[in-house]
């Protein structure tokens, strides 16, 4: 639903928050840390895929383009958006969600400015549109297709090399599994 919310909202009359929301959407459906997503161009699409080698692993990343993908780069004559830094991403993801009405109340935690040159991480309550950051692309495509796809598949897109690493990476514990398997079961019974 707020990916919907963020993808219909029109930004139209601020370009640069359009572009990053682009750069939200497309980073969503691919699950690339933002390192490799704001350096997407033309040359990583190859017949409905999108291929790059992660900075980060050097692993090779394979994945169909998502429909809302084509979209975006359909409307941009076959480009992908205009690249920003990562810090001016960072910054106008938490605009396009607050504008998107991405605005319940959650816990966690955010740097807030102590004084000068300081600053520090404090655990709250926060609106989520301030909690966004350029890494919820990839938790995101992790958390969305977990439990729908077999988890080695998420893996491959994730860069993840272990299933443990995977699985503490989207908060998963082993009282979640245990709780899919009590439904699971559940559901036999009544068939």
């Amino acid at each position: 639903d707020e990916i919907n919310k963020i993808k219909l909202k029109d930004l139209s009359e601020f370009p640069y928050l359009q572009n990053a929301k682009q750069w939200l959407i497309i980073g969503l459906w691919t699950g690339a840390r933002v390192s490799d997503l704001l350096n997407f161009t033309i040359n990583n699409i190859n017949n409905g895929f999108i291929e790059y080698t992660s900075k980060k692993t050097n692993q090779k990343i394979i994945l169909p383009l998502h429909k809302d993908v084509s979209d975006i780069l359909d409307n941009n004559n076959g480009k992908f958006p205009r690249k920003i830094s990562n810090q001016k991403y960072n910054d106008y993801i938490k605009k396009v969600c607050e504008l998107a009405e991405i605005n319940q109340k959650v816990k966690g935690s955010k740097n807030v400015k102590i004084k000068d040159k300081v600053w520090r991480k404090v655990k709250g309550e926060y609106f989520k549109y301030d909690l966004v950051s350029t890494h919820i692309c990839r938790r995101s495509f992790a958390t969305i297709h977990y439990g729908k796809l077999p988890t080695p598949v998420i893996m491959a897109v994730t860069g993840h090399t272990t299933e443990k690493m995977f699985l503490r990476y989207i908060g998963k514990t082993a009282k979640d599994n245990a709780n899919e398997l009590h439904k699971f079961w559940k559901l036999q019974e009544l068939k």
